[in-house]
Order: C-alpha cells, then sequence, then structure tokens
C-alpha cells in the first residue's frame, strides 16, 4: 500500500519553512502560500485516508476462447466500496504465465491500464490484449490507484483475482476445413451430429413383415420363395473410432521447436487441434493422450472426448502442452499401440527416426491401423524418404506437416496434408 510518504515528507518540508520565513518576515504572499500549502495537503489527506476501503474486479473476455495469434478483449468492472468516492482512478491489469508450459515461468502478458474519471464508485472499461501465444495465463491481480486532483497524493490498493485465460492453439484450418460444429467459440454450437453412414440395403438379416415398415425393405425374392414378407433388417455400420496420441518428447523435434510459435513442437500442436476439430465433428466421439502423461507417471490411459465440450476439454491441454522429458517416440508408440487395439491411430510427433520406422512396422505387421503425421521431415528429407518408402510398403500413411509451416496450401477431404510417397 502506498501512503506516499516522500510527498508528504516535501510538504511538511515547504510548510516548515513559508511558516518560518512569515513569522521573520510576514507579508500576505508568505500567508496566502502557506495557507495553499495547508489546503493542498489537506484535500491529499482526504483523498488518501477518506478513500475506499474495498476494491472489487471482474473481468469478461471475447472470445472466450482465444486462439493462439488473435486478440483478446478483455471488458473491466471495478467496484469500490467504503469511504467517499474518489475522483480519479487508474487500474493496471497483469497477467503471468502459470508455470512451466509453454512459454517459461515469470514471462507474460502485457496487461491494460485503464483510467476512469468522476464522482462514482464503479467503472466499466474495455482495453485489447496483444495475439497472444497458445499457454495458460493467471491474472496476477490489479492495482487500483486513486488521489487528489493534483494527482500528488495518490493510494493504491492490489485486487487479488483468480482469473485464467487460456488461448487455444490455432488449428492448420488446412486440416480442420475450418469451423466445424464443434467450434467452442461458435455461437450456439450444441452437441453436433455425427455425419450419416451409407446405407446398406442389401445387407442385414431378414424377419417377417410388420405393418409399418417401408415397401423398400421387402426382401421379394426371399420372400417369394417362403409365401410370406420378409423385411430387410440392415446391420448398423459403425466406423471403427479413432485416437490421437501426441507425442512430447523433446527429442522428437526440430532445434528450437520447443516453444517457439515456428518451431516444430507448435506445428504438431495445431495439427492435433486440426485433428480434433476435425474427428469430432466426422464421428463425435475420439480418444486423445498427450505423450507426457506416460513421462510423469509411467501409465498411458486414453482421455475420451465427445461434442463440443470434449473439442474444449481438447483444446485446454493443448494450450498447455509442452516438450516433456520422457519416454522416446518409439517406446511411447509401441506402449499405446495395445491401449489402441482395434482402433484407427493417428501418432503426431516430429523426426522420423529408423527407431520409430521399425516400431511402425512391427505395430503394422500385428495389424495396426496407423498414421504418422510429422513435423520435421524438411530438416532430413533423405532420410525420410527411405523410410516413408518401408511405410509405404506396409500400407502406412504418413503426413508431411512442414509443408503447411508457411502459407497453408489446400486440403482435399481425401486426405491429411501431404503423403511422404
Amino acid at each position: 500500500m502506498n501512503k506516499g510518504f516522500g510527498i508528504w515528507i516535501l510538504m511538511a518540508l515547504t510548510a516548515g519553512f513559508l511558516g518560518a520565513f512569515y513569522g521573520w518576515r510576514g507579508g500576505t504572499s508568505l500567508l496566502f502560500l502557506l495557507l495553499l500549502i495547508l489546503l493542498v495537503a489537506l484535500q491529499g489527506a482526504a483523498a488518501q485516508w477518506l478513500g475506499p476501503r474495498q476494491v472489487h474486479v471482474v473481468r469478461n473476455y471475447y472470445p472466450q476462447h482465444p486462439r493462439a495469434g488473435e486478440p483478446v478483449e478483455v471488458t473491466v468492472r471495478v467496484s469500490l466500496d467504503g469511504g467517499s468516492p474518489p475522483l480519479w482512478i487508474r487500474a493496471d491489469d497483469e497477467w503471468r504465465h502459470s508455470g512451466d508450459r509453454a512459454e517459461p515461468q515469470g514471462e507474460g502478458l502485457s496487461g491494460g491500464k485503464l483510467v476512469f474519471g468522476g464522482w462514482r464508485k464503479e467503472w466499466t472499461g474495455t482495453y485489447d490484449l496483444k495475439p497472444v501465444k497458445r499457454g495458460v495465463y493467471r491474472a496476477e491481480g490489479m492495482r487500483i490507484t486513486w488521489g487528489d486532483s493534483f494527482g500528488w497524493f495518490k493510494r493504491t490498493f492490489r485486487a487479488d483475482a483468480g482469473d485464467v485465460l487460456i488461448v487455444h492453439p490455432a488449428p492448420l484450418t488446412a486440416l480442420s476445413g475450418g469451423t466445424g460444429p464443434f467450434d467452442p467459440n461458435a455461437d450456439g454450437a450444441g452437441t453436433g451430429r455425427t455425419p450419416e453412414l451409407p446405407s446398406a440395403p442389401d445387407l442385414g438379416r431378414l424377419r417377417s413383415y410388420a405393418p409399418g415398415d417401408p415397401l423398400r425393405h421387402v426382401h421379394w425374392k426371399s420372400s417369394a420363395k417362403k409365401g410370406a414378407l420378409l423385411t430387410r433388417v440392415p446391420d448398423e455400420l459403425v466406423a471403427p473410432s479413432r485416437c490421437l496420441l501426441l507425442d512430447t518428447s523433446p527429442k522428437a523435434y526440430p532445434a528450437g521447436g520447443g516453444a517457439t510459435a515456428s518451431g516444430g513442437f507448435e506445428l504438431a500442436v495445431s495439427a492435433a487441434a486440426a485433428w480434433l476439430d476435425r474427428e469430432l465433428a466426422r464421428s463425435g466421439e475420439v480418444d486423445f493422450r498427450l505423450g507426457d502423461a506416460a513421462a510423469r507417471d509411467g501409465r498411458l490411459a486414453w482421455r475420451s472426448l465427445s461434442g463440443r465440450h470434449g473439442l474444449k476439454e481438447g483444446l485446454d491441454q493443448l494450450a498447455g502442452a509442452a516438450p516433456v522429458a520422457g519416454l522416446s517416440s518409439p517406446d511411447l508408440l509401441q506402449r499405446a499401440w495395445p491401449l489402441a487395439r482395434g482402433r484407427s491411430m493417428t501418432f503426431i510427433t516430429g523426426f522420423l527416426t529408423a527407431e520409430l520406422t521399425e516400431a511402425a512396422l512391427l505395430l503394422a505387421e500385428r495389424g495396426a491401423v496407423l498414421e504418422i503425421w510429422c513435423a520435421g521431415l524438411r530438416e532430413q528429407d533423405f532420410e525420410a524418404a527411405r523410410h516413408a518408402a518401408r511405410l509405404r510398403e506396409k500400407g502406412l500413411r504418413l503426413i508431411d506437416l512442414s509443408r503447411y509451416q508457411g502459407g497453408l496450401p489446400g486440403f482435399s477431404e481425401g486426405g491429411a496434408g501431404h503423403v511422404i510417397a
């Protein structure tokens, strides 16, 4: 709490000097100056000691779930309780990164500064945060300062706040196909709907016709043989469920790709966001896991995500994702596969190494339905081409994400990214 001791010392010295000089020489001018100094000190004391006793701050954000690179509009409502209302206040907002994730501890955002005037106890203002990187940010609190009409005597309160701002990664729109029905920022976004599966009128078992059955489901040939109407009951075509594993090993990505926006790891995170956006819009439910879970506790369990809320949950995890030393890429892939048996798995990593290629080929021999998205293939084109040729022979799919690091090329429904052939 700043009570302005410095200005008070200066004011006391000035008043003492004028009082002594007036007592020695007298004069109307000296008396006027002395009374003026005392009046300024009096109104300063009133501003400091008769002002509000409590400060309340409420923040709102737009968009509610921002993406990396987007500006964030912050609306602040400041309420003061107790004491007399001040002539003016200044609000300084501060943000800090939450911890050891996408940015170093202590690195933060440039908060906003708002100045309000008027004899009131409640103010509302708006400021913009600069386009920010993905991550989880916490409000450090807001400094509220008010003072006298001259601005010489000030008092500062710190309004503590537990606000958390989660900046989601920006998905590669060339992979996600743009905003989908599960976009967490979409107005009126609901549960979405799973794309309809193609009908198969010739598949399924037969049963006796019941009133109300569509005539197109009547199996006329079998009905003629049996002498009674038989109806087809189509079997449900269930698409294989999909799961996504993001490699968080620092050794898997190009040098300098840890937390920089242009690095390989950021490219992998953006690709994972695009994958979640696309697959949840298609199927409505997927499984997702960050590789650092296995690095922390040695276990790897899938997290099921569904609908709009599942997309937000997955993007929240990606917002705080960072390279964590732990399992190597081949070990992570081999450990994940038994839990993904019978499903189609996408593995997003950086380099395509010989060890990772061998692990993928081993899983292919066991019947794995696997595709690998790599963010660092351009770092070693010759080796990547040789490894990719072996994977292609076994029917595995390899996606070169580095093609999207610059301007994003077009994307067709039949594939995600550039396939190494």
